[in-house]
């Protein structure tokens, strides 16, 4: 079977050991994927009034991920990042330790990621995307298998109140602080967005271009490639560069991303970069680059396919840590 790979920066989720996911230029900063906790008001853990109707479910998945991959507000130019994750695929093909030191660190971290609390057992994979700089923004999607009823209870005791429907999710908002979480609950999927509590429909916006297959790499040629190149493994992430006026190695991709495959107690990892079509590079260049850029990044495979260009190799678990 294919190289399973492990996840390594799933928002939050730390690189190999001191390995960056820096980007194309050296002046330009760039957006990390990082989990921000939101405040959970406090109340007693009763489950909310089911008075309202409940919208029959309907089949949802987050296979393909890229389905998924939408921007519920305002794309800022050159931020748009995804990362997605399968759990059930590291939990296969991980060692026993491997495989449970991920389970926990996920029961450690669902309630600031997605805004309650959420059974680690239940989840499968997780999509995350960034689609602009303005802080505490977020986009989540998890899917899994999820018993609503017991999810209630969970929302409601973070200060979710029910709000309708959409679609076949059911839908739960929260404000904070100026802040507007809405939760869109499914037995096979849940969507988790993080935004200003002047936004109107995000939850709605997401569905509807979820639907209508209104997607990010459908604008994006960079971001496209980069996903039919990696296909399916234990964690993919992606990302938009801006081209650098600076003339060195990467200076010219326009997208890159990395590739991570865990197969019992090592784990092969890609990264790759899309060159413009006309692009030179030279190897010993991008060689140093890669060392300067992304320590840790083995480089014992070094291919050119038209505009990807990939280094590769594999580590031991040892060598990827999480936070």
């Amino acid at each position: 079977m294919q190289r399973r790979a492990y996840l390594l920066a799933l928002a939050g989720l730390s690189p190999l050991a001191g390995c960056s996911d820096a980007g194309s230029s050296p002046s330009t900063p760039v957006p990390t994927t990082t989990a921000t906790a939101t405040a959970t008001a406090t109340r007693t853990a009763t489950p909310t009034a089911t008075s309202e109707p409940t919208p029959t479910p309907g089949d949802r998945s987050l296979s393909p991920y890229r389905s998924w991959l939408v921007a519920p507000t305002p794309v800022s130019p050159y931020t748009y990042e995804f990362s997605h994750l399968s759990l059930a695929a590291v939990r296969a093909d991980a060692t026993a330790d491997f495989a449970e030191s991920l389970d926990t660190y996920w029961r450690q971290r669902t309630g600031s990621y997605f805004g309650f609390e959420v059974p680690v057992a239940a989840l499968e994979s997780v999509l995350t995307v960034n689609h602009t700089s303005v802080a505490n923004e977020s986009y989540r999607v998890a899917a899994g298998s999820f018993d609503p009823s017991a999810l209630r209870v969970a929302l409601d005791t973070a200060g979710f109140d029910a709000d309708g429907a959409v679609d076949d999710f059911q839908r739960f908002v929260r404000t904070e602080n100026g802040r507007l979480r809405v939760v869109g609950l499914h037995p096979d999927v849940i969507v988790s967005i993080g935004t200003d509590a002047s936004a109107a429909t995000p939850l709605e916006t997401a569905v509807a271009q979820h639907a209508a297959g209104t997607i990010r790499p459908d604008e994006d040629e960079g971001l496209a490639l980069l996903i039919d190149h990696f296909g399916t493994a234990d964690y993919v992430s992606g990302r938009e560069l801006q081209p650098a006026a600076e003339d060195y190695a990467l200076s010219k991709a326009v997208a890159t991303g990395r590739r991570l495959d865990v197969q019992g107690a090592t784990t092969r990892t890609e990264r790759t970069y899309v060159l413009p079509p006309d692009a030179t590079i030279d190897r010993d260049a991008v060689e140093e680059e890669i060392r300067l850029r992304h320590v840790g990044q083995p480089i014992g495979e070094f291919t050119r396919d038209g505009r990807l260009l990939t280094v590769a190799g594999e580590v031991e678990n040892s060598l990827i840590r999480l936070l």
